[in-house]
Protein backbone atom coordinates (compact mmCIF):
# COMPACT_ATOMS: atom_id res chain seq x y z
CA UNK A 1 0.00 0.00 0.00
CA UNK A 2 1.59 3.45 -0.47
CA UNK A 3 -0.11 6.69 1.35
CA UNK A 4 -1.98 9.59 -0.18
CA UNK A 5 -2.55 13.56 -0.88
CA UNK A 6 -4.54 16.46 0.20
CA UNK A 7 -6.48 19.29 -1.32
CA UNK A 8 -8.84 19.35 -3.86
CA UNK A 9 -8.41 17.18 -7.14
CA UNK A 10 -8.02 18.99 -10.40
CA UNK A 11 -10.79 17.35 -11.75
CA UNK A 12 -14.04 18.29 -10.24
CA UNK A 13 -16.99 15.89 -10.30
CA UNK A 14 -19.02 16.49 -13.24
CA UNK A 15 -16.15 17.52 -15.09
CA UNK A 16 -14.47 14.27 -16.02
CA UNK A 17 -12.76 14.65 -19.73
CA UNK A 18 -11.52 11.64 -21.98
CA UNK A 19 -7.87 11.81 -22.43
CA UNK A 20 -6.18 10.87 -25.67
CA UNK A 21 -2.59 9.39 -26.76
CA UNK A 22 -0.16 12.23 -26.91
CA UNK A 23 -0.10 13.62 -30.51
CA UNK A 24 -4.16 12.56 -31.05
CA UNK A 25 -4.03 8.76 -30.38
CA UNK A 26 -6.74 6.47 -29.61
CA UNK A 27 -8.73 6.84 -26.39
CA UNK A 28 -6.50 5.95 -23.24
CA UNK A 29 -9.36 3.45 -21.96
CA UNK A 30 -11.60 5.75 -21.83
CA UNK A 31 -9.35 7.92 -18.79
CA UNK A 32 -11.64 10.74 -17.75
CA UNK A 33 -8.10 12.76 -18.30
CA UNK A 34 -4.70 13.17 -20.54
CA UNK A 35 -2.60 10.00 -19.43
CA UNK A 36 1.31 11.08 -19.46
CA UNK A 37 3.26 14.55 -19.33
CA UNK A 38 6.49 15.97 -20.86
CA UNK A 39 9.06 16.95 -18.09
CA UNK A 40 8.27 20.25 -19.55
CA UNK A 41 4.36 19.78 -18.48
CA UNK A 42 3.29 19.39 -22.19
CA UNK A 43 1.02 16.20 -22.74
CA UNK A 44 3.56 13.78 -24.39
CA UNK A 45 2.12 10.47 -23.87
CA UNK A 46 3.39 7.16 -25.79
CA UNK A 47 4.45 8.74 -29.13
CA UNK A 48 5.87 5.90 -31.47
CA UNK A 49 9.36 6.63 -31.30
CA UNK A 50 11.56 6.90 -34.73
CA UNK A 51 13.21 3.73 -35.70
CA UNK A 52 16.89 3.82 -35.39
CA UNK A 53 19.23 4.10 -39.00
CA UNK A 54 19.58 0.70 -40.94
CA UNK A 55 17.43 -1.85 -42.44
CA UNK A 56 16.72 -3.88 -39.46
CA UNK A 57 15.62 -3.15 -35.71
CA UNK A 58 17.47 -4.74 -32.89
CA UNK A 59 15.39 -6.80 -31.04
CA UNK A 60 16.27 -7.32 -27.13
CA UNK A 61 13.25 -8.92 -26.05
CA UNK A 62 14.43 -12.61 -24.96
CA UNK A 63 18.09 -10.75 -23.95
CA UNK A 64 19.01 -10.78 -19.99
CA UNK A 65 21.21 -7.86 -18.98
CA UNK A 66 23.79 -9.91 -19.44
CA UNK A 67 23.83 -10.89 -23.23
CA UNK A 68 22.68 -7.03 -23.41
CA UNK A 69 26.02 -5.81 -21.96
CA UNK A 70 27.45 -8.14 -24.42
CA UNK A 71 26.30 -6.58 -27.26
CA UNK A 72 26.64 -3.14 -26.20
CA UNK A 73 30.61 -3.99 -25.64
CA UNK A 74 30.56 -5.32 -29.09
CA UNK A 75 29.32 -2.67 -30.77
CA UNK A 76 26.15 -5.01 -31.96
CA UNK A 77 23.70 -2.29 -30.59
CA UNK A 78 23.88 0.85 -28.91
CA UNK A 79 21.63 2.15 -25.62
CA UNK A 80 19.97 4.61 -28.15
CA UNK A 81 18.93 1.82 -29.86
CA UNK A 82 17.95 0.01 -27.15
CA UNK A 83 15.87 2.62 -25.96
CA UNK A 84 14.04 2.77 -29.64
CA UNK A 85 13.41 -0.84 -29.60
CA UNK A 86 11.59 -0.86 -26.13
CA UNK A 87 9.56 2.34 -26.83
CA UNK A 88 8.60 0.94 -30.37
CA UNK A 89 7.17 -2.04 -28.33
CA UNK A 90 5.54 -0.24 -25.61
CA UNK A 91 4.08 1.46 -28.84
CA UNK A 92 2.74 -1.60 -30.24
CA UNK A 93 1.68 -3.16 -27.42
CA UNK A 94 0.94 -1.54 -24.21
CA UNK A 95 -2.19 1.10 -24.76
CA UNK A 96 -2.44 -0.69 -28.51
CA UNK A 97 -1.56 -4.44 -29.59
CA UNK A 98 -2.07 -6.84 -27.07
CA UNK A 99 -3.26 -3.37 -24.75
CA UNK A 100 -1.04 -5.23 -21.72
CA UNK A 101 -1.96 -0.99 -20.28
CA UNK A 102 1.73 -1.80 -17.91
CA UNK A 103 3.05 1.66 -18.42
CA UNK A 104 1.78 5.24 -16.77
CA UNK A 105 4.07 7.32 -17.55
CA UNK A 106 7.58 7.51 -20.42
CA UNK A 107 10.52 9.53 -19.48
CA UNK A 108 10.79 12.35 -22.26
CA UNK A 109 14.63 12.65 -21.81
CA UNK A 110 15.38 8.60 -22.04
CA UNK A 111 16.99 9.09 -25.33
CA UNK A 112 18.87 11.62 -24.03
CA UNK A 113 20.59 9.54 -21.00
CA UNK A 114 21.22 6.96 -23.75
CA UNK A 115 22.93 9.17 -25.88
CA UNK A 116 24.80 10.12 -23.04
CA UNK A 117 25.97 6.43 -21.87
CA UNK A 118 27.07 5.96 -25.68
CA UNK A 119 29.34 8.91 -25.59
CA UNK A 120 30.64 7.39 -22.25
CA UNK A 121 31.01 3.92 -23.86
CA UNK A 122 33.02 5.53 -26.98
CA UNK A 123 35.04 7.70 -24.74
CA UNK A 124 35.95 4.03 -22.61
CA UNK A 125 34.03 4.94 -19.48
CA UNK A 126 32.31 1.75 -18.68
CA UNK A 127 30.19 1.99 -15.25
CA UNK A 128 29.34 -1.49 -14.81
CA UNK A 129 27.26 -4.16 -16.30
CA UNK A 130 23.84 -1.91 -16.19
CA UNK A 131 25.46 0.33 -18.32
CA UNK A 132 23.42 1.69 -20.71
CA UNK A 133 20.31 -0.58 -19.86
CA UNK A 134 16.83 0.46 -19.97
CA UNK A 135 14.97 -0.24 -16.90
CA UNK A 136 11.31 0.88 -15.96
CA UNK A 137 9.94 1.78 -11.90
CA UNK A 138 6.46 1.27 -10.27
CA UNK A 139 4.57 4.78 -9.58
CA UNK A 140 4.89 4.47 -6.62
CA UNK A 141 8.77 5.63 -6.67
CA UNK A 142 9.99 9.01 -6.93
CA UNK A 143 11.42 10.50 -10.56
CA UNK A 144 12.01 13.58 -10.34
CA UNK A 145 9.99 15.55 -13.35
CA UNK A 146 7.25 12.84 -13.65
CA UNK A 147 4.24 12.41 -11.10
CA UNK A 148 4.47 10.05 -8.60
CA UNK A 149 0.63 8.94 -8.49
CA UNK A 150 0.91 5.19 -6.86
CA UNK A 151 -1.86 4.57 -9.94
CA UNK A 152 -4.08 6.94 -8.60
CA UNK A 153 -6.03 9.49 -10.32
CA UNK A 154 -5.76 11.47 -7.08
CA UNK A 155 -1.90 11.69 -7.05
CA UNK A 156 -1.61 12.95 -10.57
CA UNK A 157 -0.67 16.39 -10.11
CA UNK A 158 2.45 15.35 -6.94
CA UNK A 159 5.65 15.58 -7.74
CA UNK A 160 8.62 14.58 -5.78
CA UNK A 161 11.42 17.23 -5.83
CA UNK A 162 14.07 14.36 -6.76
CA UNK A 163 14.76 10.85 -7.72
CA UNK A 164 14.75 7.94 -5.05
CA UNK A 165 17.47 6.76 -3.40
CA UNK A 166 17.64 3.71 -5.09
CA UNK A 167 16.69 5.56 -8.23
CA UNK A 168 20.07 7.83 -8.34
CA UNK A 169 22.02 4.22 -7.11
CA UNK A 170 21.05 2.51 -10.10
CA UNK A 171 21.32 5.99 -12.47
CA UNK A 172 24.99 6.18 -11.05
CA UNK A 173 25.65 2.40 -12.36
CA UNK A 174 24.48 3.52 -15.94
CA UNK A 175 21.05 2.51 -15.92
CA UNK A 176 18.84 4.39 -17.80
CA UNK A 177 14.65 4.89 -16.39
CA UNK A 178 12.56 4.41 -19.16
CA UNK A 179 9.42 5.47 -17.68
CA UNK A 180 6.88 4.22 -14.71
CA UNK A 181 5.15 1.37 -14.15
CA UNK A 182 1.25 0.71 -13.14
CA UNK A 183 0.16 -0.48 -10.16
CA UNK A 184 -2.39 -1.48 -7.85
CA UNK A 185 -3.79 1.84 -6.69
CA UNK A 186 -1.76 2.45 -3.82
CA UNK A 187 -0.21 -0.88 -3.29
CA UNK A 188 -3.15 -2.26 -1.99
CA UNK A 189 -5.00 -5.18 -4.48
CA UNK A 190 -8.15 -5.63 -2.19
CA UNK A 191 -9.45 -8.08 -5.18
CA UNK A 192 -8.49 -5.90 -8.23
CA UNK A 193 -4.95 -7.01 -8.60
CA UNK A 194 -3.01 -4.25 -11.12
CA UNK A 195 -5.99 -1.88 -11.41
CA UNK A 196 -5.80 1.78 -10.54
CA UNK A 197 -7.72 4.62 -11.05
CA UNK A 198 -5.09 6.72 -12.79
CA UNK A 199 -4.86 4.45 -15.88
CA UNK A 200 -6.70 1.45 -15.18
CA UNK A 201 -6.03 -2.58 -15.35
CA UNK A 202 -2.57 -4.10 -16.82
CA UNK A 203 -3.06 -7.31 -17.91
CA UNK A 204 -1.01 -10.63 -17.82
CA UNK A 205 1.21 -11.01 -20.63
CA UNK A 206 0.73 -15.11 -21.40
CA UNK A 207 -2.86 -15.10 -20.44
CA UNK A 208 -4.81 -11.91 -20.58
CA UNK A 209 -7.53 -13.33 -19.10
CA UNK A 210 -5.73 -13.73 -16.24
CA UNK A 211 -4.43 -11.15 -13.25
CA UNK A 212 -0.89 -9.55 -13.72
CA UNK A 213 -0.77 -10.03 -9.52
CA UNK A 214 -0.06 -7.40 -7.23
CA UNK A 215 0.84 -4.48 -6.65
CA UNK A 216 4.02 -4.28 -8.90
CA UNK A 217 1.66 -5.89 -11.34
CA UNK A 218 2.96 -3.39 -14.13
CA UNK A 219 6.75 -3.57 -13.42
CA UNK A 220 6.00 -7.90 -13.86
CA UNK A 221 4.05 -7.43 -16.88
CA UNK A 222 6.53 -4.56 -18.60
CA UNK A 223 9.47 -6.91 -17.89
CA UNK A 224 7.60 -10.44 -19.74
CA UNK A 225 6.09 -7.99 -22.09
CA UNK A 226 9.60 -7.05 -23.19
CA UNK A 227 9.34 -3.25 -22.80
CA UNK A 228 12.63 -3.28 -20.19
CA UNK A 229 15.56 -5.24 -19.36
CA UNK A 230 14.46 -5.18 -16.12
CA UNK A 231 12.15 -3.69 -13.49
CA UNK A 232 11.89 -2.11 -9.82
CA UNK A 233 8.68 -2.65 -7.91
CA UNK A 234 7.95 -2.88 -4.19
CA UNK A 235 7.21 -5.41 -1.45
CA UNK A 236 5.06 -4.84 1.39
CA UNK A 237 3.18 -8.36 1.80
CA UNK A 238 4.46 -10.16 -1.41
CA UNK A 239 3.80 -7.37 -4.20
CA UNK A 240 7.28 -7.96 -6.27
CA UNK A 241 7.11 -11.66 -5.30
CA UNK A 242 3.68 -12.14 -6.72
CA UNK A 243 3.92 -10.50 -9.84
CA UNK A 244 6.98 -12.47 -10.66
CA UNK A 245 5.86 -15.42 -10.30
CA UNK A 246 3.20 -14.81 -12.73
CA UNK A 247 4.83 -13.01 -15.11
CA UNK A 248 7.96 -15.87 -15.52
CA UNK A 249 10.35 -13.78 -14.22
CA UNK A 250 12.98 -13.61 -10.93
CA UNK A 251 11.91 -11.51 -8.33
CA UNK A 252 13.37 -10.67 -5.02
CA UNK A 253 12.13 -9.35 -1.82
CA UNK A 254 15.49 -8.18 0.18
CA UNK A 255 16.02 -7.99 3.84
CA UNK A 256 14.12 -5.27 4.86
CA UNK A 257 16.23 -2.01 5.45
CA UNK A 258 18.89 -3.48 3.13
CA UNK A 259 17.59 -1.03 0.24
CA UNK A 260 16.63 2.65 0.49
CA UNK A 261 13.38 3.00 1.06
CA UNK A 262 13.51 7.10 0.68
CA UNK A 263 11.60 8.47 -2.03
CA UNK A 264 8.92 5.58 -1.88
CA UNK A 265 5.57 6.57 -1.20
CA UNK A 266 4.58 4.14 1.82
CA UNK A 267 2.41 1.30 3.14
CA UNK A 268 4.00 0.66 6.24
CA UNK A 269 7.45 1.45 7.15
CA UNK A 270 7.77 -1.58 8.81
CA UNK A 271 7.24 -3.93 6.11
CA UNK A 272 7.49 -1.88 2.86
CA UNK A 273 11.23 -2.32 0.92
CA UNK A 274 12.10 -2.19 -2.88
CA UNK A 275 13.21 -5.34 -5.16
CA UNK A 276 14.05 -6.12 -8.43
CA UNK A 277 12.21 -7.74 -10.85
CA UNK A 278 13.98 -9.43 -13.94
CA UNK A 279 14.24 -13.04 -16.65
CA UNK A 280 16.96 -14.10 -14.97
CA UNK A 281 18.67 -14.12 -10.91
CA UNK A 282 21.67 -13.28 -12.55
CA UNK A 283 20.16 -9.74 -13.26
CA UNK A 284 19.11 -9.66 -9.96
CA UNK A 285 22.10 -10.04 -8.32
CA UNK A 286 23.04 -7.20 -10.69
CA UNK A 287 20.57 -4.94 -9.58
CA UNK A 288 20.91 -5.64 -6.07
CA UNK A 289 24.51 -4.76 -6.16
CA UNK A 290 23.59 -1.44 -7.11
CA UNK A 291 20.74 -1.10 -4.87
CA UNK A 292 22.05 -2.38 -1.54
CA UNK A 293 23.05 0.68 0.92
CA UNK A 294 24.80 -1.77 3.39
CA UNK A 295 26.05 -5.51 2.50
CA UNK A 296 26.99 -6.81 6.33
CA UNK A 297 29.49 -9.10 6.37
CA UNK A 298 30.48 -8.93 2.73
CA UNK A 299 31.28 -6.91 -0.57
CA UNK A 300 28.34 -6.13 -3.58
CA UNK A 301 30.21 -8.26 -5.48
CA UNK A 302 29.58 -11.30 -3.64
CA UNK A 303 26.16 -11.36 -5.04
CA UNK A 304 27.83 -12.62 -8.33
CA UNK A 305 29.88 -14.78 -6.55
CA UNK A 306 27.70 -17.12 -5.58
CA UNK A 307 25.68 -17.46 -8.49
CA UNK A 308 26.94 -21.16 -9.01
CA UNK A 309 25.07 -24.03 -10.97
CA UNK A 310 26.19 -26.25 -8.32
CA UNK A 311 25.06 -24.29 -4.96
CA UNK A 312 22.86 -26.49 -4.20
CA UNK A 313 24.68 -29.67 -3.60
CA UNK A 314 24.78 -30.65 0.06
CA UNK A 315 22.70 -27.83 1.27
CA UNK A 316 19.53 -28.61 3.46
CA UNK A 317 16.85 -27.09 2.44
CA UNK A 318 13.20 -26.37 4.34
CA UNK A 319 10.33 -27.18 2.71
CA UNK A 320 7.65 -25.70 4.81
CA UNK A 321 4.50 -27.54 5.38
CA UNK A 322 1.98 -24.78 6.06
CA UNK A 323 1.91 -24.05 2.23
CA UNK A 324 2.08 -26.46 0.19
CA UNK A 325 -0.39 -25.12 -2.45
CA UNK A 326 -3.81 -25.37 -2.79
CA UNK A 327 -3.84 -26.17 -6.67
CA UNK A 328 -3.80 -29.76 -7.85
CA UNK A 329 -1.68 -28.15 -10.95
CA UNK A 330 0.61 -25.95 -8.64
CA UNK A 331 1.03 -28.76 -6.16
CA UNK A 332 2.21 -31.07 -8.98
CA UNK A 333 4.78 -28.50 -10.48
CA UNK A 334 5.98 -27.85 -6.90
CA UNK A 335 6.25 -32.18 -6.77
CA UNK A 336 8.33 -31.90 -9.57
CA UNK A 337 10.63 -29.25 -8.30
CA UNK A 338 11.57 -31.20 -4.83
CA UNK A 339 12.42 -33.64 -7.32
CA UNK A 340 14.87 -31.15 -8.96
CA UNK A 341 16.17 -30.00 -5.71
CA UNK A 342 17.09 -33.53 -4.96
CA UNK A 343 18.59 -34.28 -8.18
CA UNK A 344 20.85 -31.25 -7.54
CA UNK A 345 22.23 -32.73 -4.25
CA UNK A 346 20.10 -30.76 -2.20
CA UNK A 347 19.12 -32.29 1.43
CA UNK A 348 15.25 -31.63 2.12
CA UNK A 349 13.58 -31.53 5.43
CA UNK A 350 10.05 -30.84 6.48
CA UNK A 351 9.44 -27.96 8.26
CA UNK A 352 6.64 -25.58 10.05
CA UNK A 353 6.68 -22.03 10.58
CA UNK A 354 5.85 -20.85 14.19
CA UNK A 355 2.23 -19.87 15.03
CA UNK A 356 0.73 -17.94 13.50
CA UNK A 357 2.11 -19.15 10.33
CA UNK A 358 -1.22 -19.38 8.28
CA UNK A 359 -2.94 -16.05 10.18
CA UNK A 360 0.01 -13.39 10.00
CA UNK A 361 -2.30 -10.94 7.86
CA UNK A 362 -5.06 -10.65 10.04
CA UNK A 363 -3.08 -11.05 13.41
CA UNK A 364 0.02 -9.32 13.37
CA UNK A 365 0.86 -7.71 10.31
CA UNK A 366 -3.26 -6.03 8.94
CA UNK A 367 -3.05 -4.25 11.63
CA UNK A 368 0.19 -2.50 12.41
CA UNK A 369 0.24 -1.89 8.74
CA UNK A 370 -3.42 0.17 9.66
CA UNK A 371 -1.89 2.34 12.45
CA UNK A 372 1.22 2.92 10.19
CA UNK A 373 -0.50 3.95 6.72
CA UNK A 374 -1.85 7.17 7.34
CA UNK A 375 0.86 9.51 9.51
CA UNK A 376 3.83 8.07 6.99
CA UNK A 377 1.63 8.65 3.87
CA UNK A 378 1.16 12.10 5.46
CA UNK A 379 4.33 12.68 5.97
CA UNK A 380 5.57 11.48 2.47
CA UNK A 381 2.55 13.76 0.85
CA UNK A 382 4.15 17.05 2.57
CA UNK A 383 7.11 16.98 0.10
CA UNK A 384 4.95 16.78 -3.04
CA UNK A 385 5.84 19.87 -4.96
CA UNK A 386 2.30 19.87 -6.63
CA UNK A 387 -1.22 20.48 -6.15
CA UNK A 388 -2.29 16.89 -5.04
CA UNK A 389 -4.16 15.83 -1.37
CA UNK A 390 -1.74 16.01 1.30
CA UNK A 391 -3.27 14.15 3.83
CA UNK A 392 -4.74 10.23 4.14
CA UNK A 393 -8.37 12.36 5.07
CA UNK A 394 -8.35 14.26 2.49
CA UNK A 395 -7.51 11.39 -0.07
CA UNK A 396 -10.68 9.89 1.24
CA UNK A 397 -12.33 12.85 0.25
CA UNK A 398 -10.93 13.58 -2.84
CA UNK A 399 -11.84 9.55 -3.88
CA UNK A 400 -14.83 9.57 -2.85
CA UNK A 401 -16.31 12.48 -5.11
CA UNK A 402 -13.67 11.17 -7.71
CA UNK A 403 -15.51 7.77 -7.48
CA UNK A 404 -19.05 9.36 -8.20
CA UNK A 405 -18.29 11.49 -10.83
CA UNK A 406 -16.02 8.71 -12.77
CA UNK A 407 -17.95 5.73 -11.85
CA UNK A 408 -15.74 3.72 -14.75
CA UNK A 409 -12.58 4.66 -12.58
CA UNK A 410 -13.32 4.35 -9.51
CA UNK A 411 -11.37 4.02 -6.40
CA UNK A 412 -11.33 0.35 -5.29
CA UNK A 413 -14.01 0.57 -2.75
CA UNK A 414 -12.53 -2.36 -0.71
CA UNK A 415 -9.09 -0.05 -0.49
CA UNK A 416 -11.02 3.22 0.19
CA UNK A 417 -13.13 1.64 2.98
CA UNK A 418 -9.07 0.03 4.19
CA UNK A 419 -8.54 3.64 4.16
CA UNK A 420 -11.29 4.88 6.45
CA UNK A 421 -10.48 2.13 8.39
CA UNK A 422 -6.98 2.89 8.76
CA UNK A 423 -7.61 6.43 9.72
CA UNK A 424 -9.54 5.15 12.30
CA UNK A 425 -6.90 2.91 13.41
CA UNK A 426 -4.48 5.53 13.86
CA UNK A 427 -6.61 7.50 16.22
CA UNK A 428 -7.04 4.44 18.51
CA UNK A 429 -3.89 2.62 18.52
CA UNK A 430 -2.33 3.86 21.70
CA UNK A 431 1.64 3.79 22.36
CA UNK A 432 1.51 0.65 24.31
CA UNK A 433 -0.48 -1.10 21.74
CA UNK A 434 2.02 -0.62 19.57
CA UNK A 435 4.49 -1.74 21.09
CA UNK A 436 3.01 -4.80 22.43
CA UNK A 437 2.13 -5.65 18.43
CA UNK A 438 5.86 -4.74 17.39
CA UNK A 439 7.04 -7.25 20.36
CA UNK A 440 4.77 -9.69 18.86
CA UNK A 441 5.81 -9.37 15.43
CA UNK A 442 9.68 -9.61 16.99
CA UNK A 443 8.52 -12.68 18.76
CA UNK A 444 7.45 -14.39 16.03
CA UNK A 445 10.90 -13.56 13.57
CA UNK A 446 13.04 -15.05 16.69
CA UNK A 447 10.70 -17.98 16.71
CA UNK A 448 11.62 -18.57 12.97
CA UNK A 449 14.83 -18.35 13.13
CA UNK A 450 15.35 -20.81 15.66
CA UNK A 451 13.42 -23.11 13.83
CA UNK A 452 15.74 -22.61 10.82
CA UNK A 453 18.62 -22.96 13.42
CA UNK A 454 17.55 -25.72 14.98
CA UNK A 455 16.82 -27.70 11.54
CA UNK A 456 20.32 -26.47 10.52
CA UNK A 457 18.61 -25.04 6.95
CA UNK A 458 19.93 -22.97 4.68
CA UNK A 459 16.82 -21.58 3.15
CA UNK A 460 13.34 -22.38 3.07
CA UNK A 461 10.95 -23.16 0.26
CA UNK A 462 7.82 -23.08 -1.12
CA UNK A 463 5.05 -22.25 -3.97
CA UNK A 464 5.40 -18.39 -4.40
CA UNK A 465 1.34 -18.52 -4.29
CA UNK A 466 -0.84 -21.14 -3.77
CA UNK A 467 -2.61 -21.26 -7.05
CA UNK A 468 -2.21 -19.89 -10.78
CA UNK A 469 -3.39 -16.47 -11.30
CA UNK A 470 -6.99 -15.96 -10.57
CA UNK A 471 -8.94 -14.14 -13.25
CA UNK A 472 -9.25 -10.24 -13.75
CA UNK A 473 -11.63 -8.87 -11.19
CA UNK A 474 -13.55 -7.52 -14.17
CA UNK A 475 -14.65 -11.04 -15.98
CA UNK A 476 -14.91 -14.07 -15.28
CA UNK A 477 -12.90 -17.08 -16.55
CA UNK A 478 -14.87 -20.73 -16.28
CA UNK A 479 -11.13 -22.76 -16.58
CA UNK A 480 -10.50 -21.58 -13.18
CA UNK A 481 -10.61 -23.48 -10.48
CA UNK A 482 -11.30 -21.71 -7.14
CA UNK A 483 -9.90 -22.96 -3.91
CA UNK A 484 -10.43 -21.42 -0.38
CA UNK A 485 -8.03 -19.36 1.30
CA UNK A 486 -5.56 -16.79 0.60
CA UNK A 487 -3.82 -17.75 -2.05
CA UNK A 488 -0.34 -15.02 -0.85
CA UNK A 489 -0.01 -16.51 2.29
CA UNK A 490 2.48 -18.15 2.14
CA UNK A 491 4.62 -14.91 1.38
CA UNK A 492 3.20 -13.07 4.67
CA UNK A 493 6.36 -14.97 6.42
CA UNK A 494 8.95 -13.07 5.08
CA UNK A 495 7.43 -9.88 5.27
CA UNK A 496 6.63 -10.00 9.06
CA UNK A 497 10.17 -11.67 9.55
CA UNK A 498 12.21 -9.11 7.58
CA UNK A 499 13.88 -12.13 5.56
CA UNK A 500 14.83 -11.98 2.04
CA UNK A 501 13.04 -14.20 -0.54
CA UNK A 502 13.57 -14.47 -4.07
CA UNK A 503 10.74 -16.12 -6.36
CA UNK A 504 11.56 -18.34 -10.06
CA UNK A 505 10.06 -19.67 -12.50
CA UNK A 506 9.22 -23.63 -11.88
CA UNK A 507 6.96 -24.52 -14.64
CA UNK A 508 3.34 -23.41 -16.09
CA UNK A 509 -0.09 -24.34 -15.44
CA UNK A 510 -2.61 -25.62 -17.93
CA UNK A 511 -4.09 -21.75 -18.76
CA UNK A 512 -0.50 -21.04 -19.90
CA UNK A 513 0.61 -18.36 -16.79
CA UNK A 514 3.92 -19.30 -15.24
CA UNK A 515 4.09 -20.83 -11.61
CA UNK A 516 6.83 -20.02 -9.02
CA UNK A 517 8.77 -21.83 -6.70
CA UNK A 518 9.90 -19.52 -3.83
CA UNK A 519 13.27 -19.97 -1.67
CA UNK A 520 13.63 -17.79 1.56
CA UNK A 521 16.82 -17.30 3.62
CA UNK A 522 18.01 -16.05 6.88
CA UNK A 523 18.73 -11.85 7.15
CA UNK A 524 21.27 -10.30 5.18
CA UNK A 525 22.07 -13.92 3.11
CA UNK A 526 21.13 -12.63 -0.01
CA UNK A 527 24.35 -14.00 -1.55
CA UNK A 528 23.69 -17.57 -0.66
CA UNK A 529 20.00 -17.24 -1.59
CA UNK A 530 20.38 -16.31 -5.08
CA UNK A 531 22.84 -18.73 -5.78
CA UNK A 532 20.60 -21.66 -4.46
CA UNK A 533 18.09 -19.84 -6.34
CA UNK A 534 20.31 -19.31 -9.95
CA UNK A 535 21.43 -23.17 -9.66
CA UNK A 536 17.39 -24.42 -9.68
CA UNK A 537 16.78 -22.09 -12.44
CA UNK A 538 19.68 -23.20 -14.20
CA UNK A 539 17.99 -27.11 -14.04
CA UNK A 540 14.86 -25.43 -15.32
CA UNK A 541 16.25 -24.49 -18.46
CA UNK A 542 15.04 -21.76 -21.59
CA UNK A 543 12.64 -19.15 -20.03
CA UNK A 544 9.34 -19.37 -21.90
CA UNK A 545 8.59 -16.03 -23.63
CA UNK A 546 4.94 -14.47 -24.22
CA UNK A 547 3.73 -13.93 -27.50
CA UNK A 548 2.31 -10.42 -27.69
CA UNK A 549 -0.75 -10.46 -30.32
CA UNK A 550 -3.76 -7.59 -31.20
CA UNK A 551 -6.44 -8.31 -28.41
CA UNK A 552 -8.99 -8.28 -30.77
CA UNK A 553 -7.54 -10.79 -33.07
CA UNK A 554 -6.21 -13.31 -30.85
CA UNK A 555 -9.15 -12.67 -27.87
CA UNK A 556 -8.34 -12.81 -24.14
CA UNK A 557 -5.26 -15.03 -24.37
CA UNK A 558 -1.66 -14.76 -25.35
CA UNK A 559 0.80 -17.44 -26.14
CA UNK A 560 4.34 -18.40 -25.04
CA UNK A 561 7.02 -19.02 -26.56
CA UNK A 562 10.90 -20.75 -26.75
CA UNK A 563 13.17 -20.05 -28.83
CA UNK A 564 10.70 -18.14 -31.22
CA UNK A 565 8.71 -21.44 -31.36
CA UNK A 566 5.50 -20.92 -30.25
CA UNK A 567 4.22 -23.78 -27.08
Amino acid sequence: MQKGAAGPVATQPGRCRRGRLGGGGDPVGGLPFPLGLRHDGERAAFRRPRQPSGETVYDPLSQDISELGADLASGATTSLQLVEAYLARIAAHDKKGAAINAMTWLCDDAAAQARQLDQERANGLVRGPLHGVPIVVKDNIDLAGLPTTAGSALLREHRPARDASVVRRLRQAGAIVLGKTNMSEFACSNGRYGYGSLAGLTLNPYNRARNAAGSSSGSGAAVAAGFAAAALGTDTFGSVRAPACVAGLAGLRPTLGLIPVDGILPLSLSFDTVGPLARRVRDVALLLRSMACAVPGGERGEYLDALDAGALRGQRIGVVADFPGEDEEVQAIVGQSLDRLRDLGAVLVDLRVPAPATALHPILLAPLADAEWPGQLDEYLKKSLGAAPLTMAQLVDAATAWSAACPTHDVNPRTLAGMRRALEAARQQTAVERARAQATLAGFRAALMQRMRQEDVTALVFPTLSCPASPRYDQPDPSYVEHPGNPYAALYVASAAGLPEISVPAGRARAGVPVGLSFMGAPHDEARLLGLAYAFEQSVGARLEPVLEDAGASGAAGGVRTGGLQV
